[in-house]
């Protein structure tokens, strides 16, 4: 698996900017609040007073949303197990070398617990085996770890575009690096540890809930980008279905139970904000585009010619988000109100 491959394509937008433009992940987050409450009513592990209760976020961005998880997560264990462990919880975040790390550390070291941060892609073993008590990710698996193949005819392959050929190799690689995934976390995990994974998904209809704003990044680089640019340009990502993550021959092979699987389509904060009255066109579409911008403009760069000047770069990447911002002026807010179909999937390990 190539490391760089991995950290070209999926790093969040920096100098804070994720953490700024991240409201709509953060529904999710909260979302999950019931479920980090199931999952360590399942929790099962065992641990003594000496050891280390490892609580580990996988794919933890710039860690303001992060830190949300990992509170509520702590203050669940603390709830089952007493005050009395919170000297033993060790939290790690977790993402990768290419991450904002100095905008992580400085926003975890307002927290009041221990805390680690790790740059290492998940699709790796990041922690030594039976170590980890309680698992989480969020807005995250969904990225590959490496581009299966171009798209010829859109940018994102559940777009209704795709060639078969083209989504039966985004299906498999989607598929390998989940398994890859769980593989890993299975050695991490204790016996009895649960995993919690919040997870952008589709229905059963292959809806994502978020298709117009693909189609919107696809339409702006088709005004900005050359022919072979346009062919690179691809978004590393696959929502995989309730049924692709709760396989029962692959759970099983991989020592974990199946606790919960559900699937939710969540409102986008942002559309309700403007639906309230909140606030006006003009700023709805200047915060969803800036929302869009912390997870896709690195897409977007990558798949700029290398003979490009600095010049030439930073002018296309400025008049493709003004194309995505005229092309939600024409559609209407009203296009772009759903946030992404989410799973909530807890498992535990055997």
């Amino acid at each position: 698996m190539s490391l760089r491959t991995i950290e070209s394509s999926n790093t969040m937008k920096q100098n804070e900017h994720y953490n700024l433009h991240s409201t709509p992940q953060l529904t999710a987050i909260e979302k999950s609040f019931t479920y980090i409450q199931k999952a360590i009513e399942e929790h099962k592990a065992s641990f003594s007073l000496t050891d280390i209760f490892f609580i580990v976020d996988y794919g933890c961005a710039q860690g303001t949303n992060a830190v949300v998880a990992i509170e509520a997560i702590v203050e669940a264990v603390q709830q089952k197990y007493g005050t009395a462990i919170s000297n033993q919880i060790c939290t790690v975040f977790n993402d990768l070398p290419t991450n904002d790390w100095s905008v992580l550390i400085k926003t975890i070291s307002k927290s009041s617990f221990t805390s680690l941060a790790l740059g290492k892609p998940f699709y790796e073993q990041i922690l030594p085996s039976n170590t980890v008590q309680f698992g989480y990710t969020s807005s995250a698996i969904h990225w590959l770890s490496k581009k299966p193949c171009n798209l010829h005819r859109h940018c994102f392959v559940l777009a209704g575009q795709s060639t078969a050929e083209e989504m039966a190799m985004w299906k498999a690689q989607a598929a390998e690096d989940y398994k890859i995934f769980l593989q890993h976390r299975s050695n991490e995990l204790k016996k009895g540890a649960v995993l919690l994974c919040v997870t952008l998904s589709r229905d059963n209809s292959n809806d994502t809930g978020n298709l117009p704003t693909y189609d919107n990044l696809y339409q702006s680089a088709t005004a900005v980008l050359d022919e072979d640019e346009l062919l690179n340009y691809n978004i590393q990502g696959y929502y995989r279905s309730l049924e692709e993550q709760t396989d029962p021959i692959l759970l099983s092979e991989l020592n974990f139970e199946l606790i919960y699987a559900d699937l939710y389509l969540l409102q986008h904060p942002i559309y309700e904000n403007y639906r309230l009255k909140n606030i006006d066109f003009k700023e709805f579409i200047e915060k969803f585009t800036e929302f869009v911008r912390s997870w896709a403009e690195m897409s977007l760069i990558n798949c700029l010619r290398k003979d490009r000047t600095e010049e030439e770069r930073t002018k296309i990447i400025e008049d493709f988000w003004n194309e995505f911002r005229n092309g939600m002026q024409l559609r209407g807010a009203e296009h772009f109100n759903k946030n992404p179909y989410r799973s909530y999937i807890i498992l535990r390990k055997l």
